[in-house]
Parts: C-alpha cells; structure tokens; sequence
C-alpha cells in the first residue's frame, strides 16, 4: 500500500483538492444565505448620522493614547505565558 501511495499519492491528493473546489465552487450559488430577505423595513437598523465619525474618532484616541493599547497587549501575553507555564507544572502526586 505504502508503495502504491508513493507512487500515485500526489496525483490522488491533487484530484481530491480540486473535486473539493469544483463542488464548493459548484454549489456555492444553491446554497446561498438569505440575509437580509426577511427584513420588515428598508429603513437602516442602526442610525447612521449620530455615527458618522466614529471611526475617526476611535482611531484618533487610540493613537494619541497608545500606552493604553500596549498596556493591554501586554497584559494579554503576560497572562497567557503565565498560563502556558502553569499546564507545563509537574503535579504533587500523593500517596
């Protein structure tokens, strides 16, 4: 069997990726998502106006403020490196 994979197992993996893709790309249009079919109002959800410069805004603050941001990354990995030594911990075994 091993023989046989060596010989043809780049070739039968190529044709399975590329059944794959066909069949995804083939059945992408049947099974499309409906989101916004159901919809009761064409009016917007959310009010757009009030909102307008938001992003702008939260970009700005987050620029002028970036020990805030590195404040928190750090945080994040700190925790996480503590975490990742912590399941690396020999346990007590008790008898």
């Amino acid at each position: 069997m091993s023989d046989l994979w060596e010989k043809y197992g780049m070739t039968i993996s190529v044709i399975i990726f590329l059944s794959g893709v066909f069949a995804t790309y083939m059945f992408n249009d049947a099974l499309s998502f409906p989101a916004f079919e159901y919809r009761s109002s064409e009016s917007s959800l959310i009010p757009i106006e009030p909102y307008d410069d938001i992003a702008e805004l939260s970009s700005r603050f987050m620029w002028e403020n970036r020990a805030l941001d590195l404040i928190g990354q750090a945080f994040v990995i700190t925790a996480s490196v503590i975490c990742c030594l912590t399941l690396l911990k020999p346990e007590d075994v008790e008898l």
